[in-house]
Parts: C-alpha cells; sequence; structure tokens
C-alpha cells in the first residue's frame, strides 16, 4: 500500500512561502516505461502517462495527480493478460501559516477519488505486482480523506517538524470475489529534525509511526494490519555546482490480525512481516544555469518472515538495487524537461506473488515536461 509522507509535508512547511496573490499554476506529464524479464522466463512491462496540475496562491496551495496505465505480464506457464485503465486521482489542498505563530503550521486535505478500475476479475488481478518490482501495483480504492497538521520550528542551524494525519478509506469492490470491501483507518505520526553542522553538512533525523484499523469483507471484521514503525538517518552535503545526500532507514512491522475460523480476528503467531532496510545515495551536479545531472543508488533488503520455511505463511527474503541517471534541462524561465534511465536488479524468495525464487532485471526509461502559467 502507498503511503503519504508526513514528513515531506514539515519539510515544505520549513521552506519560505510566497505571499503574492497571484494564482501560479504549473502542470507536468511526461511517459515511464518499465521492461523487465526473469530467470524463470517471466517477461512484463507497465507504462503509464502520469498527469500532475500544482496551483499556488499565496499561502494555500493544490495538487491533482493521476495516471493512465498499462500493464502487461507474460508469465511463463500462463497466458498473456493486460490491463489499460486510469488510476485514482489524488486531490491535495494544503494551507501554511507562516511566522504568524511561535510555530509554523501547514493544513492539509487530502482527497482520494476513486477513478481507477477496482472488481477486479481473476485474470485482471494477476496484473497486481510487487510495488518493488513496478510503479503502480494497485489501480483503485474508494474515496478517502485524509487531513493532516504539520507544525515547523527553523532556527539558522536547525529545524524541527511534526505532522499528524488521519487517513479514513471508503468502501469499495476490491475484486469479484472480495465485495463491499471496507478497508480501516489509518493513524499516522511523523517527525523530522535536521542540524547543520557546517555551511556544507547536514545532519538528519526521522522517524514514523502507523496504526491501522479494521478491515471489514461485507461488514465481517477481516483484516487487521499490524502497526508500522520507520526510523532512520541521513546527512547532506553541499557546494556550490553539486551535493549529495545520503539516508538509511529500517522499517519495523507488528503482528496482523487475521480472521480466524470462528470468524473473529486473531493476531498472528509470528510476523508476517520481515523487517526492511533500505539504503539510499542521491548526487546532484549542476552542468550549467540551464541543466542539472542527478543520479541515485539505492539498496533494499527485506528479510524472512518469522514463519517455518514449510508454513504456507512463509515468506523469504527479498533484495533490490537500482542505479538511476537523470538529466534536466531549463528550456525557459516557465518549462523544462526532463530524462532518465533506470537499471534494476531484483532478487526475490517465496512470497504471496509466486511460490519460487525469482530473479529479475529491469530497464525503466522516464521522460517527463513541465510548464508553468
Amino acid at each position: 500500500m502507498k503511503r503519504y509522507s508526513l514528513i515531506l509535508l514539515a519539510v515544505i512547511a520549513l521552506c519560505p512561502v510566497t505571499t503574492a496573490h497571484a494564482l501560479d499554476i504549473n502542470v507536468q506529464t511526461g511517459l515511464s516505461t518499465n521492461w523487465w524479464d526473469s530467470d524463470t522466463d517471466d517477461q512484463g512491462s507497465q507504462t503509464y502517462v502520469p498527469l500532475t496540475i500544482d496551483g499556488v496562491q499565496g499561502n494555500f496551495s493544490m495538487r491533482l495527480l493521476t495516471a493512465f496505465v498499462n500493464t502487461r505480464v507474460d508469465p511463463s506457464e500462463e497466458s498473456k493478460e493486460s490491463l489499460s485503465t486510469v488510476i485514482d486521482t489524488k486531490l491535495n489542498f494544503s494551507y501554511a501559516i507562516i511566522e504568524k505563530l511561535p510555530v509554523d503550521v501547514l493544513l492539509g486535505l487530502d482527497f482520494n477519488l476513486p477513478t481507477g478500475k477496482t472488481d477486479l476479475d481473476s485474470e485482471e488481478r494477476r496484473t497486481l505486482l510487487d510495488p518493488d518490482l513496478v510503479d503502480i501495483s494497485r489501480y483503485g480504492e474508494g474515496f478517502n480523506i485524509n487531513p493532516t497538521i504539520t507544525v515547523a520550528k527553523q532556527e539558522e542551524r536547525w529545524g524541527v517538524g511534526l505532522g499528524l494525519g488521519y487517513l479514513l478509506r471508503g468502501e469499495y469492490d476490491f475484486s469479484d470475489t472480495a465485495q463491499d470491501y471496507d478497508p480501516g483507518e489509518i493513524f499516522n505520526i511523523s517527525a523530522e529534525g535536521f542540524y547543520a553542522f557546517t555551511d556544507a553538512w547536514q545532519g538528519r533525523l526521522f522517524g514514523e509511526m502507523a496504526f491501522y484499523g479494521t478491515d471489514e469483507l461485507s461488514t465481517q471484521d477481516y483484516y487487521e494490519e499490524g502497526d508500522f514503525i520507520l526510523a532512520g538517518v541521513g546527512v547532506d552535503y553541499f557546494q556550490a555546482k553539486w551535493d549529495a545526500s545520503f539516508t538509511v532507514q529500517g522499517i519495523f512491522r507488528g503482528k496482523s490480525e487475521f480472521q480466524a475460523d470462528n470468524l473473529q480476528l486473531a493476531t498472528e503467531d509470528r510476523a508476517g512481516y520481515g523487517d526492511e532496510y533500505l539504503a539510499d545515495l542521491t548526487v546532484q551536479y549542476l552542468l550549467s544555469p540551464e541543466r542539472t545531472l542527478s543520479s541515485r543508488l539505492y539498496y533494499l533488503a527485506v528479510m524472512e518472515n518469522d514463519y517455518d520455511e514449510d508454513d504456507p505463511s512463509f515468506i523469504d527474503d527479498k533484495q533490490k538495487i537500482s542505479l538511476k541517471i537523470s538529466l534536466l534541462h531549463q528550456f525557459s524561465d516557465d518549462f523544462s524537461g526532463r530524462v532518465g534511465l533506470e537499471g534494476y536488479l531484483l532478487d526475490e524468495g517465496r512470497n504471496w506473488y509466486h511460490d519460487e525464487d525469482r530473479e529479475y532485471r529491469g530497464l525503466v526509461l522516464d521522460v517527463a515536461v513541465s510548464k508553468a502559467f
């Protein structure tokens, strides 16, 4: 499940906000294509065209985000399957209260508009893939409302931010065999702090916790995901023409609750999710006033869960390494373009998606243009 980061909102709240009354609009679109194959002769691709519209007027801002996606899978032992659809539309509003209180405040109200495809049949469900393999792993859900509040304080060399969010998720038909699916609410807490040791070096600490409500299926309690904890540390280095950022984080999930034979929820005997670790290095270099070259190298490791290998609930470990190179060109003050190329290797053991080890190789081409009005 994709989650919205309140840590990012804290960073936004720490940044200066324009006081102009003119409405500034920025529109971005492009094309992203991901091709992959595996050592078991499984192949596939996902291509999507995103659309992002940002608007800013004074301390008020909004964002609309959606995409059209085509996912194709060609398993070695099954027939080909493809699905083309618009995904859900995200609509985000925020209002910043800057330099009027002892702390800066960012108020947010986010909506998920159910424009994507749900009620999937058995063939269409085969295109729901591991989120570490594709960017879009779910096409649609219900009408969601997510109010947030972020408070932030910045001094000359340090800054801190704290965010709270409550995600109320609406009912929808997940598939032809899972009708009237009502996912539980999510309460989210996030925090981040930074300290500038020198003009060139900055350190960061950040964390996040999420608490999940009970999912229902046809009004019957069905599942409750274990609590989520994220903790990380980062360091940034700034120079006149280039900068770099290195981040290490860990994700730890508690035990989930599943529906037992008596139709009541029962906590699983062992943790169904393994711990997750990510190391991420990004570097940007200013080639000229109009061109910026950037790269991202990251390594993801997900540990096997706590079940025995012969248990049906066992999920083996997973590793992924990815390298992306991007070039941004500013054609004019209000028009820019970007092209990126990414290669990745994904090594997965047995999991919910397949019952054997697999090694994936993938290539992602990403092109985007942005126009301001």
